[in-house]
């Protein structure tokens, strides 16, 4: 399978950032075109998500669409934010 030419998708300036990720025209677009397993870049983590209930919602349909997020700013850089752990994750805390 030949991997497919990146695909850019820029929100028009105007465009405010307080309104919901998935009432973005771009972001609709992207989703749109995107396949299952492509990887979608940000440059950062505020381009796409004001608050907690945004970032749950975006990851919500990106894992239901199969797609990979990287945000390409700080400590997000080097994670995978749609990945889903293959374990649970030990306890801190003693019981």
């Amino acid at each position: 399978m030949r991997d497919r030419a990146p695909v850019v998708f820029e929100e028009a300036p105007g465009t405010s950032s307080l309104l919901h990720p998935l009432q973005r025209p771009k972001f609709g677009e992207l989703l749109t075109c995107a396949r299952p397993g492509d990887p979608v870049h940000i440059s950062e983590m505020f381009c796409l998500v004001r608050g907690n209930q945004h970032i749950l919602d975006t990851l919500e349909v990106l894992h239901r669409d199969r797609l990979t997020l990287r945000i390409h700013d700080c400590a997000f850089s080097a994670m995978d934010l749609t990945a889903r752990p293959t374990r649970a994750p030990a306890s801190c805390c003693p019981p």
